[in-house]
């Protein structure tokens, strides 16, 4: 099936900076909490639960664990104990009222990953599997043959063909790309450092139906290249 692609370039198999298998996106790298008070919680730390933390954008992310030190009625802080995954934009995250015995109003302003402490994208798939329907945020999870992947959809997990199409049915995905001028493309094949693409506009494209090329993760991308649609 040519090289297999490096597990990098897999988001559930993210390990650069944590070190565990996770999906792509961003993590929380830290949260403010601007004025407000919580005049009748008693001074402690105290755990904000997780209904209380906007949910991953990307099927598969965890929601981090956050806790709230509270040292006087307008005085607190918020630590991030486990930075989650699976965000492109910072998540919403409320506690007052939701942590046992406080009150009055605070929201707190999470800020994602970023620069030398982004996350690794991974490679983005629109995909379909059994009981679940179709996404545009699916996660590869690994390589299984020269067309077939194993995926994440909405927490379940199946092996997907890779197809053209942006009508998918049960056990089929598709892989998106652009070229340096925005026009746009499905992947046929992909290997480790090039792919065969399709134009999704017979007339339109730097590259023929069925054409070789690089690929790349940069936007825009090469002359001589197609950028990959990752998260």
């Amino acid at each position: 099936m040519g090289r297999p692609i490096q597990k990098k370039f897999f988001a559930n198999t993210n390990y650069e900076l944590f070190g565990t298998a996770n999906v792509g996106g961003e993590s929380i790298a830290s949260v403010t909490a601007p004025a407000g008070t919580l005049a009748t919680l008693v001074n402690g730390t105290y755990t904000i639960p997780p209904a209380s933390i906007g949910a991953p954008d990307i099927d598969g992310g965890a929601k981090p664990v956050l806790t709230v030190t509270v040292t006087g009625a307008t005085a607190y802080t918020v630590t991030v104990v486990s930075a989650g995954s699976g965000y492109t934009s910072a998540p919403t995250i409320t506690f007052a009222g939701s942590v046992a015995g406080g009150s009055g109003s605070a929201t707190p302003i999470a800020t994602l990953t970023s620069g030398a402490t982004a996350r690794q994208n991974g490679i983005k798939c629109e995909a379909q599997v059994p009981t679940v329907a179709e996404a545009t945020t699916g996660d590869i999870i690994k390589q299984v043959g020269s067309k077939r992947y194993k995926v994440n959809v909405g927490g379940v997990e199946g092996i997907c063909k890779l197809v053209q199409s942006a009508s998918l049915g049960d056990g089929e995905m598709s892989i998106t790309a652009t070229d340096a001028n925005s026009n746009a493309y499905f992947i046929r094949k992909l290997t480790a450092r090039t792919c065969i693409v399709e134009r999704k506009s017979s007339g339109d494209g730097d590259f023929a139906t069925g054409a070789k090329v690089k690929w790349t993760f940069t936007s825009p991308a090469p002359a001589d290249s197609v950028t990959i649609e990752n998260q």
